[in-house]
């Protein structure tokens, strides 16, 4: 059995590279997201990733790209070796180089590929691997870039790494066949992404999809780990904190665009799932 957890969200720098062989002994499951893009590279691993709509199964050799906010559950089996490079970073860290050699677009290049991993072969795992090992060397083998030398190379290579991700991404097709019900909870997924801001509840979506409520509900929390509606309010919420972060909308347009019906309920499931109030939370990074 997994054991679950309650979703947790991470506030990451802006910028943070690791290299870890690790044992996980025991079955286990964790959800997160996070402020930041995240790529990893995967030496040794056995493990499976729900995210958005679709559950990919992580093997040696995968390469994996999260993008920030997006809600991910993780199931590992138990391993000796656990190995990978992860690194961490947000838009801001290279938005500045982005938009001095005119590739602003990249991180909505990134954003709209299908599919999040690939399964690079040797040749280009190698050259892959060349940037990982380029980064971590650069910042003194997992700490932050010392001077500008360093940060020179690690944003030039992150950069590289960022433009040959998105060519192998775009290259790459699932191999994996879906069962029915896998396909069931990916479009009510799909539907519950596109349409957080109007009212959803589970007569509807049972409605929509032609199955139980029973039925949908066992299968939705068996693939994703949480329950429908935790996941129509976690959904909610990452649109809330979006908005508060990188706009100066009144927090009452906020609640109402996200799916909230008044502001007593908002402020009780931001706070729950946050651990902060809507106006800390805005205060968090205007204050960085």
């Amino acid at each position: 059995m997994y054991m679950e957890n309650k979703i947790e969200f991470f506030s990451s720098p802006d910028f943070r590279i690791s290299y870890s062989d690790t044992r996980i002994d025991q079955a286990t499951s964790i959800h997160h997201y996070h402020d930041s893009y995240e790529i990893a590279l995967y030496e040794k691993a056995d493990l499976r990733i729900f995210i958005k709509d679709y559950e990919y199964r992580i093997n040696d050799g995968d390469v994996f790209f999260i993008n920030e906010y997006d809600i991910h559950h993780i199931m590992y089996n138990a391993t000796p070796h656990y190995i990978r490079y992860v690194v961490h970073f947000k838009k801001d860290y290279l938005l500045p180089l982005l938009r001095a050699t005119n590739m602003e677009g990249l991180f909505d290049q990134l954003y709209s590929v299908p599919y999040r991993k690939i399964r690079p072969n040797i040749r280009n795992r190698s050259e892959l691997q060349s940037y990982f090992e380029a980064i971590y060397r650069a910042t003194g083998y997992g700490h932050e870039p010392f001077d500008d030398t360093s940060r020179a190379q690690v944003l030039s290579n992150l950069l590289l790494l960022l433009i040959r991700l998105h060519e192998l991404f775009m290259a790459e097709t699932p191999t994996q066949k879906l069962s029915k019900g896998t396909n069931m909870i990916q479009n009510v997924v799909r539907h519950i992404d596109q349409n957080y801001m109007t009212p959803i509840n589970l007569d509807q979506l049972s409605s929509s999809f032609y199955t139980s409520k029973y039925y949908l509900c066992h299968l939705f929390r068996k693939k994703t780990g949480l329950s429908v509606t935790e996941y129509i309010q976690y959904r909610r919420v990452i649109e809330a904190q979006k908005l508060l972060k990188e706009t100066d909308r009144d927090i009452t347009s906020i609640y109402y665009d996200c799916g909230f019906n008044n502001a007593q309920h908002f402020y009780r499931v931001f706070q729950k799932f946050s651990r902060v109030t809507p106006l800390q939370y805005r205060k968090m990074y205007r204050n960085k």
